[in-house]
């Protein structure tokens, strides 16, 4: 059996620091962003991609099973769905940042 008395407290677990970042300079958070948006798109278009060569099995009979090319089609919507809500709101965000300049 354990005897809770064999433990013994971590003080360094207890104590709270927050992480510490090194300083970035702003080309440093553009090639991140950057990065950032490249990867997700490449993404959406590896999904569309899938999708696309999923349905073409499914149409000349390579495959029978609707099912997981139903379920990459609609993961491909979704994907490509969010990326055009994404691109909205990027939009938006500068147009309002764009007429602050302007009041």
């Amino acid at each position: 059996m354990i005897n809770i008395n064999d433990f013994q407290p971590m003080p360094e677990i207890l104590k709270y620091s927050p992480p510490v970042r090194p300083a970035s300079s702003a080309k440093n958070i553009v090639d991140s962003f950057s990065s950032i948006l490249n990867h997700g798109i490449q993404r959406v278009n590896t999904l569309e991609s899938q999708s696309d060569v999923l349905t073409q099995m499914l149409v000349s009979g390579e495959i029978e099973n609707i099912h997981d090319v139903m379920i990459a089609a609609e993961k491909a919507e979704v994907a490509i769905n969010l990326t055009m809500n994404i691109r909205d709101k990027a939009i938006r965000a500068y147009d309002e940042i764009m007429a602050m300049g302007s009041r």
